[in-house]
């Protein structure tokens, strides 16, 4: 093997091992073996008041602790994906743990890329729309001429 391919191979395999340990992730799970599983621990966490914690190991993968024990896990979920020749739209909802109640601090993401850029986060296709309309207000187009073709005589003001 060609050392870049070898290179190659390699940087894809530890970032696929990255998150290959979630899938083996139960409840009752302790955090010494929540870590051990994922062979690191969290990217970062985040404390509730129920005294439960839920690890991030990166954007798309999280689960939650509660009193030193795995109850839940979860995982971002694709709910559309569109793929045109103008431009792609995604849209997701992303990984989330919370303590019961806390459903609603959930997030939903959706990115659109097209080629004028790309539009990242709630896409609202009226504000879509009007950041198009306003880039192109920008530029100055000049007026069609008249129909007749003959020009127009213009007064000056006094």
């Amino acid at each position: 093997m060609r050392p870049s391919l070898m290179t190659a191979v390699l940087a894809l395999a530890t970032t696929g091992c990255a998150t290959s340990g979630f899938e083996q992730l139960y409840p009752g799970m302790t955090p010494a073996q929540v870590a051990n599983t994922m062979g690191r621990g969290p990217a970062r966490a985040q404390e509730f008041q129920d005294s439960s914690s839920a690890w991030y190991f990166d954007e798309d993968h999280c689960v939650l602790m509660r009193d030193n024990v795995l109850v839940g896990k979860s995982t971002t979920q694709t709910r559309t994906a569109v793929h045109t020749p103008v431009g792609t739209l995604k849209d997701q909802d992303k990984a989330f743990c919370g303590p019961p109640g806390s459903e609603g601090n959930a997030n939903r993401e959706q990115t659109l890329q097209t080629p004028l850029g790309t539009f990242k986060g709630t896409v609202d296709p009226a504000a879509v729309t009007e950041q198009v309309k306003n880039s192109v207000r920008n530029q100055k187009v000049p007026p069609p001429p008249p129909a007749d073709g003959a020009t127009q005589a213009t007064q000056p003001s006094p």
